[in-house]
């Protein structure tokens, strides 16, 4: 897990400099060492987290073939072992023990070819001076991100946007129309970027071109999910539990692959108590588990954690969340790289810190929702069918109906949600875009976007109608939700420690076998994730595994009723430097703040949040490219101790 970046340049205008520049901008995700290479129309910036083989025969980036092949690449490929077997039975001799000379050496085969038998997350940057091309490539699911800009006859990349700002000249434009979507979304979907030019690559995607031409260059997919349709209830068979637990474990084992210890991050919920349960089960592993405990006891699962770490036999400690961790805005907001709104990013965030302390490597249980149906969402679609399928034919009426009710009530929230056509209350079931509070809120130059600001979700919804709708969720989960929102809370939180994340439950074979399950085997109307709860009941505590799904919640709406979080808003968002960007409106805020405040109406603790994340994001990006004061060394990006040096010939910082 690293960070890596580069350019693409006929005229070299990038030089070592700039190289180091960018690369300096990503010490967090790689503190270990950093290196980079360049040649006739390109170069190359690496940060090395060390995980796997932590001598200098891991340094990035790395050449094969003479020099005529030379890769940056940030992940890991989690059926390296499997693989280096076979090219060393094809004559392949290795010097070190990374994943990445494995992948380096595929690539040199195989090309694009060898992108569908990678079990891993990544994203990497491989050029070929021969044939005077080079391949940029993302994982299947979105797990690890990349970021270009291509313009003035150069393409420029990285893991995250604040490298790509190093860029001589690089624009700092801002996008109204991206953030009008993060407004009514959240986070930013795939297709928007905070700044204009800058793209991202999408998942399951490669973006090749030639050296001497990069603006020529274009995206194409290699990879894509398909679900099944088949509406037939039935619980898995004893055979098909049977084969889900040997997946499962086999998920954990390979993941637990490592040259540092490895642990795991434990909720109260199922999906991480399985990956807890496999993790212990492996011969010679005992990882440590860590959980994050909120003073509130409704977002607080600390109990059902300690019952599953008791029933595993795992040591477990609990990372206190307090509601100080509205002081870290600034800090969320640099190592995001673009306005992100989900308020579960603070205790990820704190979570991964405490990691740092004690590791550096983790399993999580993200991708169990989108795998299985477990999405409270699904199963309320479900409940209310009936109310939702009458909802389509008063959809006028309700419409009319929201327009009448109070801006800022409960009542025109719902009505409003209930009256989207094509079903699309399903689509939002948690949050609407286009919330008619938002009206209140945002500023008048960017109300107009307001009404499109929810296509990214509504053009996806549209591509799967006709078919059945907790399906279309699903689908819709795993095309935006889970790689914009989950897995981009994932990466940068942990990336800021440099820690790293992996998650077992999105292993492809995993969410293939389970796309591959009829609709009926996945959920009913009571509840989500039948087959995992059914493998729960083999390995955890009964009230673990019968425990209704909560999330990973943040009790904003408390925090933003007491002193210190009211202050706040009115400091941030009412006056001074927040005042005066023209994303939103003074006066609707006040009176959101004040409806808010007085506890007997509608709660707004999640959008004040995106307000306030998006202010604090553009004190730390729309001017100039600048880190927060870091706390400790890692997150300064200093060389931790004994930190392996560069090989001769190749420039290291």
């Amino acid at each position: 897990m690293c960070g890596l970046c580069g350019y693409i340049d006929p005229w070299n205008r990038g030089g070592q400099d700039v190289l180091v520049r960018m690369a300096d901008l990503l010490r967090h995700r790689g503190p270990d060492d950093a290196g980079v290479a360049q040649g006739e129309g390109w170069g190359l910036g690496f940060r090395r987290l060390a995980i796997l083989d932590l001598s200098p025969n891991g340094h990035q980036p790395m050449s094969y073939g003479d020099g005529r092949f030379h890769l940056a690449f940030n992940g890991e490929i989690y059926n390296h072992v499997e693989l280096r077997r076979d090219l060393e039975a094809e004559g392949e001799r290795f010097r070190g023990g990374s994943d990445t000379e494995v992948l380096l050496r595929l690539l040199a085969r195989r090309g694009e070819a060898a992108l569908p038998l990678l079990n891993g997350m990544f994203a990497f940057a491989l050029i070929d001076t021969e044939r005077r091309t080079f391949l940029l490539a993302r994982d299947r699911l979105g797990v690890k991100p990349l970021y270009y800009a291509i313009g003035g006859g150069s393409l420029r990349f990285a893991s995250e946007p604040k490298a790509m700002l190093a860029w001589p000249g690089e624009r700092r434009e801002i996008d109204d129309e991206a953030v009008a979507r993060y407004l009514a979304l959240g986070y930013l979907p795939g297709e928007s970027a905070i700044f204009r030019g800058h793209a991202k690559l999408p998942p399951a995607h490669v973006l090749a071109g030639s050296l001497d031409d990069p603006c020529a260059a274009r995206t194409r997919p290699y990879w894509d999910l398909s679900l099944s349709d088949d509406p037939t209830r039935r619980p898995l068979s004893p055979g098909e539990t049977e084969e889900l637990e040997h997946l499962l474990r086999d998920a954990v084992r390979i993941r637990l692959r490592s040259d540092v210890p490895v642990g795991v991050f434990l909720s109260g919920g199922l999906d991480s108590g399985l990956v807890a349960a496999c993790a212990a089960d492996v011969p010679g592993s005992r990882p440590l588990a860590l959980t994050v405990g909120f003073a509130e006891g409704e977002a607080n699962e600390t109990d059902l954690a300690q019952a599953t770490a008791r029933h595993v036999g795992l040591d477990h400690r609990i990372v206190p969340q307090k509601p100080d961790g509205l002081d870290r805005l600034d800090e969320l907001a640099w190592f995001f790289d673009e306005p992100f709104g989900d308020p579960s990013a603070l205790p990820t965030f704190t979570l991964c810190e405490a990691a740092a302390t004690v590791g550096r490597v983790f399993l999580s249980g993200d991708g169990g929702d989108e795998a299985f149906a477990g999405y409270r969402r699904y199963v309320e679609v479900l409940r209310h069918r009936h109310v939702i399928g009458a909802a389509q034919f008063a959809g006028p009426t309700l419409r009319r109906l929201a327009g009448l009710a109070p801006a800022l009530s409960p009542l025109r929230a719902r009505l409003a949600k209930l009256g989207l056509p094509d079903r699309g209350c399903a689509a939002a079931f948690d949050d609407l875009p286009a919330d008619p509070a938002l009206a209140a809120v945002a500023h008048p130059r960017l109300r107009p976007l307001l009404a499109e600001a929810g296509a990214p979700l509504w053009t996806r919804w549209a591509r799967s109608r006709g078919r059945a709708t907790t399906l279309r969720q699903q689908d819709l989960d795993y095309r935006l939700y889970l790689p914009d929102d989950v897995l981009v809370k994932v990466d940068r939180a942990s990336m800021a420690h440099s820690v790293e994340v992996r998650s077992p439950l999105l292993d492809v074979r995993l969410v293939e076998w389970a796309a591959r399950l009829p609709r009926g085997a996945l959920l009913d109307a009571q509840e989500g994730k039948l087959p995992l709860r059914a493998l729960g009941r083999r390995l955890l505590p009964s009230a673990v595994e019968r425990g209704a799904k909560r999330g990973f919640g943040v009790p904003l709406d408390a925090w933003f009723r007491e002193p210190q979080g009211r202050a706040l808003v009115r400091e941030r968002l009412l006056g001074g430097h927040g005042a005066d960007l023209g994303h939103w409106d003074r006066r609707g805020v006040g009176r959101i703040l004040d409806v808010h405040g007085s506890g007997t109406g509608r709660g707004f603790g999640v959008l004040l949040w995106r307000l306030l994340m998006l202010e604090a994001w553009t004190r730390q990006h729309a001017a100039r490219a600048r880190p927060v004061e870091a706390r400790h060394g890692a997150r300064a990006g200093k060389p931790a101790p004994g930190c392996p040096r560069a090989p001769a010939g190749q420039a290291s910082f």
